[in-house]
């Protein structure tokens, strides 16, 4: 008998199993999968030793009871590879849940088909007395392994597809567990044909099998991994698998998401001992689970209770964790809850909006949200925009509309903003408001913004700026483009393949924070040692102050619509604008008011000598052609 290999198999999975039930506790629905699959290994492995026992062992085993257990063994060889395609589809589910459905479905179908076909046809078995040669032969052999590399290809083919929404280590996991599993029946196959005669056999599947799901247990599903080092919480990877369960078996759970004040936190408890603290009170009460999102994020699942005022619930964990650690001074905290998983259309959906909403509601003074179905159908408008605008700008709909600016020296329009405006599919336009800030967050301003300078850069070259009265464009730059290496080179680049003069184009400017400062002045240097100049926008709000125009190579000063209404508006405000409007001309600045609305504001403007007005009481935004003809018409 030859069965040294398979015995080794053996005590490879029982050393999964010992490791995976001693960290059982952390089991995701993943592990579980896999915990399914190494059983039916074990089985096969159990199943091949007792058949090659039984074939040696004639005068003590039955025949019909030997060629059952060399069949069930087949059939234990099918489970396995459909096992495998199942716990592959896994990663697929969330991403296009019919086609997971489909593919269960037609997994099963082809597991039943092979279990038919090989418990109905004829199998023989061969006893070689010596015990070098023992072995089956037969349909049923050809049967499964043929069944068995069409589901590997069929598995091979689906992860390939699907790699991008696959985790990697999950989609190397597999291929090395299908690799040695094709090796090992090769090296069975070639070997037992060639030296057969000779008396060598070597069977060497089911080890493979092992040796393939030891490699998939250390690098995916040992329950360990699904936990929060620090804290002893279920970490993201474990909460990703905990809500797509809940979602398919429509478990009744609500989610809790506490967001707390580390920077406050941290003054009285370092950043371990306050996390470990969390978790350990959170557990304390009638939880599910505790998961451990980043560093301030705790999320709490319970059974749902009914209805309950969410500031006792607030209050209950607040006084455990003080009490619990003698504190005094109170934590700032968020919580969102969640409370009808039926508002989300995957789990990927849930926490995409659990994520965007952590960020946007940003009270962390005890601010208590309950997520209602209203919230959600407006975060969902904002994805469904975002998606509009992503493909706009892929698509290359981008359009830049003109808001003539008026000169009170000059006693008329010299100059306008270049504003983008996106289409979607039906032409319709969107507007910034939309899409401005999640594209800086994404990182696509970048693209945009070169997008609209050459719009404006070739505006410049086909039309006589002379002519029609203009001394420049400006042209809004993101904070996020400016702190980018080589953007002046680039921007210049440009400008020479248009063949611009950049006196031509005026680059407006908004405030940013002291991260990345460095190279947005470096960059300006650039561009205006070039012969480009800047406008400060904003001022007066967010970080735009004197230091801005004290640090900036800036020529002209803008005052936004928020703070030209509280100047009409506001003694105090007026107060302090007159002053810094002093100060800025006293520097040769221009100023230019934004969002001048009335002609009682445009004659305020004219008396305090403001160099520009720019606004609504002249034009709104226009397009290019409408642009030219409103200059043509109000510059004769």
């Amino acid at each position: 008998m030859n069965i040294l290999l398979q015995v080794a198999g053996v005590a490879v999975m029982i050393v999964i199993f010992l490791f995976y039930f001693v960290e059982r506790k952390s089991a995701v629905r993943s592990n579980q999968m896999f915990l399914w699959q190494a059983i039916s290994i074990f089985a096969s492995l159990i199943l091949d030793i007792l058949s090659i026992i039984m074939i040696n062992k004639p005068d003590i085993f039955n025949i019909h009871l030997t060629k059952l257990v060399c069949k069930l063994y087949l059939v234990t060889v099918i489970l396995v590879v459909c096992l495998g395609l199942v716990y592959c589809l896994g990663d697929i589910e969330n991403i296009n849940f019919k086609f997971f459905s489909r593919m269960c479905m037609t997994t099963f179908i082809m597991l039943m088909i092979g279990i038919v076909l090989v418990m109905s046809t004829p199998i023989n078995v061969v006893y070689d007395k010596d015990g070098l040669n023992d072995y089956t032969e037969g349909l049923p052999i050809i049967i499964t392994y043929t069944e068995a590399f069409l589901v590997m290809a069929i598995t091979i083919a689906i992860i390939v597809k699907y790699r991008k929404y696959i985790y990697k280590k999950r989609f190397i996991g597999v291929f090395i567990f299908i690799s040695l599993w094709v090796v090992g029946s090769a090296i069975q196959g070639i070997v037992n044909y060639m030296f057969s005669n000779l008396g060598v056999t070597i069977l060497s599947v089911s080890l493979s099998e092992a040796l393939g799901s030891l490699v998939i247990y250390i690098m995916l599903e040992n329950p360990s991994l699904n936990e929060d080092k620090i804290t002893g919480a279920l970490n993201q990877r474990a909460f990703i698998d905990y809500v797509s369960l809940c979602m398919k078996k429509k478990l009744d759970m609500e989610f809790i998401l506490i967001n707390y004040d580390t920077d406050m936190s941290n003054v009285l408890l370092n950043y371990d001992d306050f996390s470990k603290s969390i978790t350990k009170m959170l557990q304390t009460f009638n939880v599910e689970k505790v998961f451990k999102n980043d560093r301030n994020d705790f999320i709490v699942v319970r059974k749902k209770e009914g209805t309950r005022d969410l500031s006792i619930v607030a209050n209950e964990f607040k006084d455990n964790f003080y009490k619990n650690n003698d504190v005094f001074i109170n934590i700032n905290y968020k919580l969102l809850h969640f409370n009808d998983l039926s508002l989300f259309e995957s789990s990927n959906d849930f926490i995409a909006v659990m994520k965007y909403l952590n960020v946007n509601l940003t009270s962390m003074d005890r601010g208590i949200y309950e997520i209602t179905d209203e919230i959600v159908n407006d975060v969902h408008k904002k994805f469904l925009m975002k998606k509009k605008c992503d493909k706009a700008l892929a698509n290359g709909n981008v359009e830049v509309f003109y808001q003539p600016i008026y000169s009170n020296d000059a006693d008329r329009f010299v100059s306008a903003e270049a504003l983008v405006r996106l289409r979607d599919d039906d032409m319709n336009l969107i507007f910034p408001s939309d899409f401005i800030v999640e594209m800086e967050h994404d990182g696509k301003i970048i693209d945009l913004g070169e997008k609209i300078f050459e719009s404006v850069c070739l505006f410049i070259c086909e039309h006589d700026m002379e002519a029609l009265g203009l001394h420049y464009i400006e042209v809004n730059l993101s904070t996020i483009q400016c702190m980018q290496e080589g953007f002046a080179d680039n921007f210049i680049r440009i400008a020479k393949r248009y063949g611009i003069n950049p006196k031509y184009i005026n680059f407006e400017i908004t405030e940013t924070g002291e991260q990345g400062k460095a190279n947005l002045l470096r960059n300006m240097q650039i561009l205006r040692e070039y012969g480009f100049s800047f406008s400060l926008d904003d001022f007066g709000t967010g970080n735009a102050n004197l230091n801005y125009i004290v640090e900036m190579p800036v020529e002209i000063v803008k005052f936004d619509k928020s703070m030209v209404d509280s100047y009409f508006k506001n003694g105090i405000a007026s107060y302090v604008m007159n002053s810094a409007i002093s100060m800025i001309k006293g520097l040769k600045y221009k100023v230019v008011f934004e969002g001048i609305e009335t002609e009682e504001q445009i004659n305020v403007a004219r008396a305090i000598k403001v160099d520009y007005i720019q606004g609504y009481y002249y034009s709104k935004p226009i397009s290019k052609e409408s642009f030219v003809s409103f200059l043509e018409a109000n510059n004769k």
